[in-house]
């Protein structure tokens, strides 16, 4: 047929065959998930359905990784430890800034709600002592409320041993030099006549059986502290230990002078364990400046001995909780120790003989 017998198309036509050609192309393309959930497609359905779990499951997955990595941070500044262990020092000779050290933390450990335990870091041959009966009492009244535990390092003697007697466990370290030694030292008690500058004839000084009776006084105080506290952890009867020897840290845990051979970071985490935590956080607390290393003593020309810096006289009777294996680094050379007795006469002759063998002073004068 020829272009002339061809029908001619019009607009109209034109514009009808391009909306059908539209209308054969959306037919060949997939229909919407609806129409197909309609018409029976449940391939085409299921495809998106895996789709969808998919993209889910990504996002579960990533939100779990990302709380593994925050949970614990966050749970941890959210929950802390479950308490803390006091660790308060306890060194150098005692005196009174020692005391006042000890009270206030022992002090702060009872009062703060976070401090479940206490232990004391011990290296003290002992001291002043009123001071350490100071620390005694501070020691016992916190162990009433808490469990308190005591390390020592070298030297746990005197004064120290004292204040450290309330503890519920002692640690010593198996090469400590001195744990124990129940007594008090002195100079030899030495009569001292009136004087004219004095309101009273014992002004300047006691007599030498007044001196005598004031050291057996606090030597007996000392010796029944110690017996109240650990009398039946130690092995020995009141005599030996009233002879106020210096044990080895050996030696004291097989007498009883201590418990156990350990050091701080094993007596925390036994205290820690006592006081039931299980996570816990330690705040040692040390003295702002080292506690001096011993108490400068000055002798008039009257013989009376004095603590430099100090009102307070002690005469020739000086008196100190203070272990042989410290006097001379407490009280220097001027003054030497030939004295230290916590023995209990039994009568006055017994006192006379204990203290003429025994307390006889020598000041490397001949004297």
């Amino acid at each position: 047929m020829s272009s002339d017998d061809s029908p001619s198309r019009t607009p109209d036509d034109t514009d009808d065959a391009n909306a059908a050609a539209d209308d054969r192309s959306t037919d060949a393309r997939s229909p919407p998930t609806a129409e197909r959930a309609a018409s029976g497609d449940t391939s085409a359905t299921g495809f998106d359905r895996i789709e969808t779990r998919h993209a889910v499951g990504v996002a579960v997955i990533l939100a779990v990784a990302a709380g593994l990595l925050v949970a614990p941070g966050v749970y941890g500044a959210v929950t802390g430890p479950d308490g803390t262990v006091a660790v308060v020092e306890i060194d150098g000779t005692i005196d009174s800034a020692t005391a006042q050290h000890v009270e206030d933390n022992l002090r702060d450990a009872r009062t703060n709600d976070s401090i479940e335990a206490v232990v004391l870091e011990v290296n003290s041959g002992g001291g002043l002592p009123a001071q350490s009966e100071r620390m005694y009492a501070a020691v016992d009244r916190t162990a009433s409320v808490m469990p308190v535990y005591a390390a020592v390092d070298t030297l746990g003697a005197s004064g120290a041993y004292l204040a450290i007697a309330p503890a519920d466990r002692i640690y010593v370290a198996p090469s400590a030099q001195a744990v124990g030694s129940v007594g008090v030292a002195g100079t030899a008690p030495a009569p001292s006549g009136p004087s004219a500058g004095t309101t009273g004839p014992d002004k300047r000084g006691s007599d030498p059986d007044t001196q005598r009776e004031r050291r057996q006084t606090l030597a007996n105080l000392f010796l029944e502290n110690v017996l109240e506290q650990r009398g039946e952890e130690i092995e020995l009867d009141r005599e030996a230990i009233a002879h106020a020897d210096a044990y080895l840290g050996t030696e004291a845990v097989e007498n009883g002078f201590a418990d156990r051979f350990g050091f701080v970071d094993g007596a925390v985490a036994d205290a820690a364990s006592e006081a039931g935590l299980d996570d816990y956080a330690v705040d040692t607390r040390r003295t702002e400046s080292r506690i001096p290393g011993g108490i400068p003593l000055l002798e008039q020309d009257d013989g009376t001995v004095v603590v430099d810096g100090s009102e307070k006289q002690f005469g020739d009777g000086l008196i100190l909780a203070v272990a042989p294996q410290a006097w001379d680094e407490t009280v220097g050379d001027d003054v030497i120790m030939t004295s230290y007795t916590g023995q209990l006469p039994t009568d006055g002759d017994a006192a006379d003989e204990m203290t003429d063998d025994t307390a006889t002073v020598n000041r490397g004068d001949g004297e």
